[in-house]
């Protein structure tokens, strides 16, 4: 009886060198296409966030303009006038916003001061 013996050249060493090179491969190919895909949803995300902020300055947009368009000048100075405040028109040709009027007490006290030294230099 004739038995059959195999010769293979390749031995166990060389076998698995093969399966820890293809396991290594597929473990890059694997990573990389991970990612990949994390890239891609974080740019999704992205894309999403930038699309809210756009609608988000849009409503902005339109509130300020709603704002602008309910506090006009025409409108709010009635108001104003009615609940009794002080506040008047800004004159565009003035320089200043504030205009205070002089008290009378002071132009007395001025007047008073230049009386005595007068009076000191004519003995």
């Amino acid at each position: 009886m004739k038995r059959n013996q195999y010769r293979n050249t390749i031995g166990l060493p060389v076998i698995t060198a093969v399966l820890i090179v293809c396991a290594a491969v597929l473990l890059a190919a694997l990573s990389v296409v991970v990612n990949k895909n994390r890239v891609a949803a974080l740019a999704e995300q992205q894309r999403q966030v930038e699309q809210e902020m756009r609608l988000l300055n849009i409503e902005i947009t339109n509130l300020e303009r709603k704002i602008d368009q309910m506090l006009d000048g025409a409108k709010v100075q009635p108001i104003l006038q009615a609940k009794g405040t002080w506040l008047q028109k800004l004159n565009p040709q003035t320089r200043s916003i504030i205009h205070l009027k002089p008290i009378p007490a002071a132009k007395a006290v001025a007047n008073n001061d230049s009386a005595p030294a007068n009076n000191l230099s004519k003995p």
